[in-house]
């Protein structure tokens, strides 16, 4: 009979980026505190490095709220052991990138100097050894206009159609699943369960050897190609790491100074209580004071460029972090529909660092892998592409404004001009507009001069907030039919939903509105919200509305 091979340590492992010393990836008060030993050592005949100690309290927090609560005295100290084992991987990859690995064991991960921790490598490492039908658990961040971040475990295990995701604009930081890595020593052949986010915990060999061996595996992996049917949860992550997200609002702060890079203003539309037009909105701290004042319509890129500019280079990155921005639906700014947003949240950016794209969105920053952005590109492509041949949309002359444009339109095209007319249902009480013109095959034209990518936004906030009202709620559907007919149109066409949704935007300057004049983030809300629409068999069409020449 054969005996069965013990099985591995489960051990909680990082991966650590720029160490030229050990030290380096140490918070500096570990390395210099009372009751915590490093040193070097040897792990078989590779240079390591180990730190240990406690971290003890003379009193737990929790005693003094029960001592409060009970009137008898309560004195509990308490002692936390950490420990980390550094050492290195074989090959190349020590010298080129000061590559080392961390072994923690109890709170260890807390000595660990957050700048050095490579982002994302237990997600990385399962999305190369898991098996596609057996994912557990999916930690999942969704770039939509409800930006959310949400768990969803699966105790027997499935695919990510299983778990909803899959989809343009989801970003996975944490992965449960059963993997296959029959090259770790202690494996036995066996699959087994590996937890990766941040850090991979994943049971490691027993003696020196083993373990080094386990780590060059690893490392390996890494370099290899992620599975076909789990590359998507690659392509978009969130940067957790200090130390770049530091040098990304560098990059930023240089873009704002005129240096490089694509930046702009977005609608942070999530956080908006309606979807109607906003007819004021009130700065706060985004120019000195007493120039603060109540400003009609809504933001312009123009005008928050035009503050930041007032300012020296090198101190407009601050204004972003203490200015804000509230929306208001009258022209006083006295009924607000947006709490007052940090104007870091309404600016877009795109830039490259390290040969690595990187995206600012909703006042956080995500790396976008390659192919995504060019997969995006193309979806956001073929929706400009679509035709719509049974309509024409005048010429957008020059003094027309958005009221006088939609007016026009519906004149053209035998609809009903909706422009600010708001309809209000039970769950939304403060009103939603439908649409700016209305066809009577139940075609919902979204009309919007752009200014680079804020106003695209903004369309898309209304037109997601009215399709999902009208598909979902037969009040909506009640409330626009009498709308329609009160202003002499005809509502028959509108049965169960639209027939189709059409986003037109102009630009002006005789530049027409592109898929690539959208920022990354903007493509994604829009290529999402199409097939959000389509999955219920409402058609999704963007036109660029041409300008009338001078």
């Amino acid at each position: 009979m054969v005996e069965k091979k013990q099985s591995g340590r489960r051990t909680t492992i990082y991966r650590l980026t720029g160490i030229s010393d050990f030290e380096d990836a140490i918070r500096r008060k570990y390395l210099d505190r009372e009751g915590f030993d490093h040193r070097s050592v040897e792990v078989g005949k590779r240079p390591a490095y180990l730190v240990a100690g406690a971290m003890s309290k003379d009193t737990a927090d929790w005693c003094s709220t029960v001592t409060a609560l009970t009137g008898d005295t309560v004195e509990i100290s308490g002692v936390t052991p950490a420990g980390v084992l550094l050492v290195r991987p074989s090959g190349d990859q020590v010298a080129e990138g000061g590559i080392a690995y961390a072994l923690s064991y109890g709170m260890g991960f807390q000595l660990l100097e957050p700048s050095r921790i490579d982002n994302l490598f237990g997600q990385r490492i399962a999305i190369r050894a898991a098996d596609p039908g057996k994912l557990r658990s999916l930690t999942v961040t969704t770039m939509d206009e409800r930006s959310r971040t949400s768990r969803a475990t699966i105790p027997q295990g499935d695919g990510l159609l299983g778990f909803g995701v899959g989809d343009v604009g989801e970003a996975v930081s944490r992965i449960v699943a059963i993997a296959d890595l029959p090259n770790l020593p202690r494996s036995a052949g066996e699959p087994l369960q590996i937890r990766g986010s941040d850090a991979l915990n994943v049971p490691l060999g027993l003696t020196a050897e083993e373990v080094l061996a386990d780590l060059d595996v690893l490392e390996d992996l890494l370099a290899a190609d992620p599975l076909p049917s789990l590359k998507i949860l690659e392509q978009l992550a969130a940067v957790k790491n200090p130390e770049t997200r530091e040098r990304l609002d560098e990059l930023l702060s240089s873009a704002l100074d005129g240096v490089g890079g694509n930046v702009g203003l977005a609608w942070p539309h999530e956080r908006v209580d309606e979807n109607g037009t906003p007819d004021s909105w009130v700065p706060t701290g985004l120019w000195p004071r007493g120039r603060n004042g109540v400003r009609p319509g809504h933001p312009e890129w123009s005008e928050i460029r035009a503050a930041l500019d007032e300012l020296p280079a090198g101190r407009r990155l601050a204004r972003l972090d203490s200015a804000s921005i509230q929306l208001c639906r009258d022209a006083e700014g006295e009924q607000p529909i947006s709490q007052a947003i940090p104007l870091r949240r309404w600016v877009a950016f795109e830039g490259d660092l390290d040969g690595r794209t990187y995206a600012l969105y909703d006042g956080s920053w995500y790396q976008i892998h390659h192919d995504y952005v060019e997969n995006i590109n193309r979806m956001t492509k073929e929706l400009f592409d679509r035709p719509v041949d049974d309509l024409d949309f005048p010429e957008w002359h020059v003094a027309d404004d958005e009221e006088a444009y939609n007016k026009a339109l519906a004149a053209a095209l035998g609809g009903v001009c909706l422009d600010r007319k708001l309809i209000t249902t039970d769950l939304h009480r403060r009103g939603i507009e439908a649409c700016d013109v209305y066809l009577p095959d139940a075609t919902l034209i979204h009309v919007k001069k752009t200014e680079k990518s804020a106003a695209a936004s903004h369309l898309l906030a209304q037109a997601l907030v009215s399709a999902d009202a009208l598909c979902n709620d037969a009040q909506a559907r009640e409330k626009l039919r009498s709308r329609i007919k009160a202003l002499g149109g005809n509502a028959d066409g509108l049965a169960s939903k639209p027939l189709r949704v059409v986003l037109a935007m102009h630009r002006g300057e005789g530049k027409p509105v592109t898929a690539e004049t959208l920022f990354t983030f903007i493509k994604v809300n829009l290529v999402r919200q199409a097939a959000s629409l389509e999955e219920r068999s409402v058609s999704v069409r963007v036109v660029s509305i041409e300008g009338a020449s001078a």
